[in-house]
């Protein structure tokens, strides 16, 4: 289980360039697992209108002087693929970012701690013995990479975020890049753990979103950015107050590396 903690350095500035370059001059839309990030993000929104479409709300408007659409998510990859969907294909975007929360599974991460995903699987994808574990029948893969500039923004962004802004709850939180996994499963001991790493011993963290988002990114060719808190240890034990963790560390660390990396893409 290795983490990756070799950030580029002053990259802020070259993602921002481009993203520029490469015509990414367009709308981000943000998907946001928790309703209070979604909260802390609209109070600071110049909104423009929302629009309600398959049961879920699209937020338009601009945040740090660019235009973005916010989505509030859901659990579950079905809800996240649905969400990425809409924003891919009616709001016009031009990249999407998703952030949220995260059970650790690799050695070294804490609670509080940040993973930029550098790749996604689903770990509950398994057809066997018709197609090979963890690949996406008919697809011919398994593993979806993150857009590299994206992730060296919100890895800047994090690391901006956590030098400056560092909410209560993150005191000791460090930045890695990783592996995120992703299932309709809530992992919570330490037999379910083991079988993810079992299979998948690069993982990082898991959660309930990323992979079913970044296939979407992958048909609709846009560039995909994902930022997770590490909330607990994936095996059951809790040594947080979880709703208090969420509400006022990683939803705040999320909406400001957010801001953070809005504000790079207008620089």
């Amino acid at each position: 289980m290795a983490l990756c903690t070799s950030i580029h350095p002053s990259r802020l500035q070259r993602a921002s360039e481009v993203g520029i370059s490469n015509g990414m001059t367009d709308r981000t839309g943000i998907i946001a697992a928790m309703e209070s990030e979604l909260r802390d993000l609209s109070s600071t929104l110049e909104h423009e209108r929302t629009e309600t479409i398959a049961g879920r709300e699209i937020h338009y408007g601009r945040l740090e002087g660019q235009p973005v659409a916010l989505i509030l998510c859901g659990c579950g990859k079905v809800n996240a693929a649905l969400s990425a969907a809409l924003l891919a294909g009616h709001s016009k975007i031009s990249r999407i970012l998703l952030t949220g929360i995260s059970g650790a599974l690799a050695e070294g991460l804490n609670v509080g701690d940040i993973v930029i995903g550098d790749s996604f699987v689903q770990h509950d994808m398994d057809a066997r013995p018709l197609f090979p574990q963890h690949q996406i029948p008919f697809e011919g893969f398994s593993v979806i990479e993150a857009d590299p500039d994206l992730r060296y923004l919100l890895a800047d962004a994090g690391r901006a975020m956590l030098a400056t802004k560092r909410p209560l709850g993150l005191e000791n939180a460090a930045l890695f890049e990783g592996l995120v996994v992703s299932g309709d499963q809530f992992l919570s001991s330490n037999e379910a753990r083991d079988r993810v790493l079992g299979s998948l011993p690069r993982a990082s963290c898991v959660d309930m979103e990323s992979a079913a988002v970044a296939q979407v990114c992958r048909a609709a060719d846009l560039p995909l950015g994902v930022m997770r808190v590490i909330s607990d240890s994936a095996d059951g034990r809790a040594h947080i107050d979880f709703a208090k963790f969420v509400e006022y560390s990683a939803s705040k660390a999320c909406a400001e590396t957010v801001r953070y990396a809005l504000r790079a893409l207008k620089d």
